[in-house]
């Protein structure tokens, strides 16, 4: 009757340890999906890299002009609370491009601006990727109305919402 408890203890040791290899290897596999399918998500959503820009003696990256907006606060189009944005930028022009080609378009700059930030809401922006994309929105507009790529970058020096 001994012989046969041990026996049976035996059994279920076994069982409990193989199971809990099972259970481990299934998380472990998981896992390593998870973070295959996370990595080619990453892949889709970066842009593709034109081109790379040379660095300067510094090491750092060379840069054209920096133009600096006024502040802008706009409500937001949120239906059921409100919300308002507070935000600043700084328009960086492309290499060789100067600043008076925004200062002679500026009220035209400013008013696609004001045009584009209270036509969001706040689930549009309240993310890195809806800042992203407003940036670009930003910037494809005011491409089309300088009939060129001047506009290299845009960057939020301030941005709330409240």
């Amino acid at each position: 009757m001994a012989e046969k408890k041990d026996k049976l203890n035996k059994i279920i040791l076994i069982a409990v340890i193989a199971v809990a290899f099972v259970f481990v290897g299934a998380v472990g596999g998981g896992f390593y999906m998870m973070w295959n399918k996370l990595a080619d998500l990453d892949a889709l959503v970066r842009p593709p890299e034109e081109e790379v820009e040379e660095a300067d003696e510094e090491g750092l990256l060379a840069t054209g002009a920096m133009f600096p907006l006024d502040t802008f606060i706009v409500n937001l189009a949120d239906e059921k609370s409100k919300r308002y944005l507070r935000v600043t930028m700084q328009i960086e022009l492309k290499a060789g491009e100067t600043v008076d080609i925004i200062e002679q378009r500026l009220v035209q700059v400013r008013d696609i601006i004001l045009m584009i930030l209270p036509a969001k809401r706040f689930q549009e922006i309240r993310t890195a990727d809806g800042k992203t994309l407003l940036r670009q929105e930003i910037m494809t507009r005011l491409n089309a109305l300088l009939r060129k790529d001047v506009i290299n970058n845009i960057y939020f020096t301030e941005f709330v919402v409240q």
